[in-house]
């Protein structure tokens, strides 16, 4: 195989181990980051080191103009781009009470028009039998008011899933990965990380590399459009009130 996949936010977190896995599926990963440049050329030497093959693009998915060039960049680095996995997010904390435009429309930017334009970009250029995964999260459905612009933004592109996959075949194929509590973060410390994914049907939660061998999983699965993977070892099934990185269990 020697078809190109672009990964949004690849070069850290769950992006990172999704960029190996594809890699060792064959692909050519054209990583995309913002600002961790770095981390990105870190990510391209591991895998052209093993074997594979890979370039790093810069862009800010918060200018449309620039995301429009990034199927073009990576094709004409690595060749013909079959596959877009979105993975890169905007993620602030508000709710009702603080939400303002500026929040929601950035959110709705960088979490749903990139992907929807990255998305109509592989359409356009791509041969039949082209794909994306948007990588999406258990909140769609166990839905709270907290990060309420992200949230909003993630109900975004899980209708976006369902109409595009009918719309687009047979030529591009849409499906989503939705993880459940997965990494540390600045608000989920290595303990209440622990906490979170002890609490869940499974009483584990998942890993990175989880994640990433769903999004292999459907990245050759030609059967398989409009669907959404549910990574999160059930924690969907919680429906808590409030989002559980913030409930501190006390």
């Amino acid at each position: 195989m020697s078809d190109t996949v672009i990964v949004t936010g690849g070069a850290i977190r769950i992006g990172r181990e999704i960029c190996l896995k594809l890699s060792e599926e064959g692909y050519k990963i054209a990583i995309h980051y913002r600002s961790s440049e770095d981390d990105a050329r870190d990510l391209q030497e591991e895998i052209e080191s093993a074997g594979g093959n890979a370039c790093t693009i810069q862009c800010d998915l918060n200018d449309s103009a620039s995301v429009k060039g990034l199927i073009k960049n990576a094709s004409d680095s690595l060749g013909t781009v079959v596959g877009v996995v979105n993975n890169a997010s905007l993620f602030v904390l508000d709710r009702i009470e603080d939400v303002s435009e500026e929040t929601w429309v950035e959110h709705m930017k960088v979490n749903a028009l990139a992907p929807l334009l990255l998305i109509q970009g592989l359409f356009e250029s791509s041969v039949e039998g082209s794909w994306v995964v948007n990588i999406l999260d258990f909140k769609v459905e166990s839905p709270n008011a907290d990060y309420l612009s992200y949230t909003g933004s993630r109900f975004a592109m899980h209708g976006l899933t369902s109409a595009l996959a009918l719309d687009l075949a047979p030529k591009v194929r849409i499906n989503s990965v939705a993880p459940g509590h997965v990494l540390t973060s600045d608000i989920l410390d290595a303990e209440s990380l622990q906490r979170v994914q002890s609490e869940s049907p499974l009483g584990f939660g998942p890993s990175a590399r989880d994640v990433a061998e769903s999004v292999a999983f459907l990245a050759k699965s030609p059967a398989i459009t409009g669907q959404t993977i549910f990574v999160d070892s059930g924690e969907r099934f919680r429906q808590m009130k409030k989002d559980p990185a913030l409930d501190k269990g006390e």
